[in-house]
């Protein structure tokens, strides 16, 4: 083992995670990582420790609170470290690790002890170990055993941690990884809130989790640190059973060879779909709509949200519906539906020519006016956005409780479509804007990851806060737009919007022209 080089890749490692912090990416991972680590050790004050140890001794729950503990920093260690330290793994890969005197015994631990040195892990195992000594000090369980289920669970906690890893990098090898990442952090989001529910309405569920649970390691854990004799002792070996488990599971995903690309053989079609959709608008402009109809389309994100979008908003109405009483699914459609028109194309959609790079100057020699880019691709993007609004009129249909909160019907449906229909123009009538004034140059083929510029960030999820929250709050004051008998009013709120759309499109057009060195500068990352 060569230890100076060990200890050489370990600065280095050092240095990149503390050059990462210091990128904007990487300043919005560590927020996240340090929430997610000061929201544990807030936990832990409040229940973990010697005062977790002595209530739990104190109410007789010792084992049940033990393991909300472990498991709590069980599953923030594994997504603190993936978060913080995420596209570091590649760095330190068993390839690029060959360009060492290293042996491959000796690359593959090089590799772990790289990663379990990293500052978090250390932070998390002292949490650890302080509430194993806190159960020990109140004469709680055996501290020797306690002590190895501990060690051990870092160790567990480590391997699990390294196993997501190098399935996020081995996901994004294949053409529809970011999909899938996309669709993973949804259910992520998304899946607490659902089990929750499905407890609620299933009370006998939680016997047979816990039965199932007993088999984790936080459990494991657990028992070990609050049990004596055979029943720590089983904890123990639960814990090394789910080590050597993930050990394995991770060395056959180190050795799997890498996904090959190769370039796929393309047949030119002059009459693509792309090119017949495009025919509708007038000559001058159809090469361009079919050139953005393709760059919206096969962007891996834009599709994944675009189809994502539907099942979230359905999820969205239906909890905050449920909450809100009388008309409480009517008012809260008339907010998410809006926010479905442009959830899925947002990404492009307020920084258009952010991911063109270089080829943003093509544009430019295009004998037309330089506007008309601009024109064409929010064109593209309102007919992706504006392609959910049938959709989630039948689904409306289809899944509402019927009667809707006592209201007509066909008003509700013209009202929900002038919602959706004013949400839509207004959200491009402002993109516009944020596309010629803040760009931000950006990885079109980046599957994950926030490279919005702040007017973006801005615009995108204030629409997201104002869908949700907007309808609700304005009924408060001015209630007569979302009476049915006034469903007129809905009708005139979508064609101011759309005259809003019409005076922004032509402004930011002429805007453009000015600041075209100004974009180029950005999107081509000299500025």
């Amino acid at each position: 083992m060569n230890t100076a080089l060990t200890g050489e890749l370990i600065r280095l490692r050092y240095k990149l995670l503390w050059a990462k912090t210091r990128s904007r990416n990487g300043r919005i991972a560590l927020f996240l990582t340090g929430y997610l680590i000061l929201f544990g050790v807030l936990a832990l004050f409040t229940l973990g420790g010697l005062g977790a140890a002595l209530l739990a001794v104190r109410s007789g729950k010792a084992e049940t609170i033990a393991r909300g503990v472990f498991g709590g920093i069980f599953i923030e260690a594994a997504f603190a470290s993936n978060i913080l330290g995420f596209g570091l793994n590649a760095i330190f890969s068993d390839l690029e690790l060959r360009r060492y005197p290293l042996t491959a015994s000796n690359r593959r631990i090089v590799r772990h002890l790289i990663g379990i040195v990293d500052p978090f892990w250390i932070i998390f195992l002292v949490l650890d170990l302080a509430l194993a000594a806190g159960l020990a000090a109140a004469g709680v369980g055996n501290f020797g055993l306690g002590l190895i289920a501990v060690l051990l669970l870092f160790v567990c906690n480590y391997l699990f941690a390294r196993l997501i890893a190098q399935a996020i990098d081995r996901i994004v090898q294949y053409r529809s990884g970011s999909a899938i990442l996309m669709v993973f952090v949804l259910l992520l989001a998304l899946g607490p809130q659902l089990l929750i529910q499905a407890f609620h309405n299933h009370p006998d569920w939680s016997a047979t989790a816990l039965r199932w649970l007993a088999y984790t390691p936080p459990f494991g854990a657990a028992t070990a640190t609050t049990h004596a004799g055979l029943d720590a002792v089983n904890g123990v070996l639960t814990i090394l059973l789910w080590t050597f488990g993930l050990a394995v599971l991770l060395i056959r995903l180190e050795n799997l060879a890498p996904v090959s690309r190769s370039a796929a053989a393309a047949k030119v079609e002059w009459e693509s779909p792309y090119d017949r959709v495009a025919s509708i608008f007038a000559p001058d402009a159809a090469p361009l709509v079919a050139h953005w109809l393709r760059l919206y389309l096969r962007h891996n994100r834009t599709r994944a949200m675009s189809v994502l979008a539907l099942p979230l908003i359905a999820f969205l109405t239906y909890q905050l519906g449920r909450q809100r009483g009388p008309n409480g699914f009517f008012m809260t459609a008339l907010g998410t539906f809006p926010m479905a028109t442009f959830v899925g194309v947002a990404r492009i959609t307020v920084n258009q020519f952010g991911c063109l790079g270089g080829g943003f100057r093509r544009y430019l020699l295009l004998p037309s006016d330089p506007g008309v880019t601009l024109r064409t691709g929010s064109y593209v993007s309102l007919l992706i956005g504006a392609a959910s609004i049938p959709v989630l009129l039948a689904g409306w249909l289809a899944f509402a409780p019927k009667p809707v909160d006592g209201a007509p019907l066909p008003a509700m449906l013209l009202m929900l479509a002038s919602s959706a229909v004013a949400g839509l123009f207004l959200f491009h009538a402002a993109a516009l804007w944020v596309s010629v004034i803040n760009p931000r140059k950006s990885n079109y083929y980046a599957g994950l990851g926030n490279d919005l510029s702040l007017g973006g960030n801005i615009l995108v999820i204030g629409s997201a806060v104002v869908a949700m929250l907007g309808p609700g709050l304005l009924r408060k004051t001015w209630p007569a737009p979302f009476e049915p008998q006034n469903w007129w009013m809905s009708l005139a709120a979508a064609a101011l919007c759309v005259v809003a759309y019409q005076i922004s499109l032509k402004g930011a057009s002429a805007a453009l022209g000015p600041r075209r060195e100004r974009l180029l500068a950005v999107v081509e990352g000299r500025d």
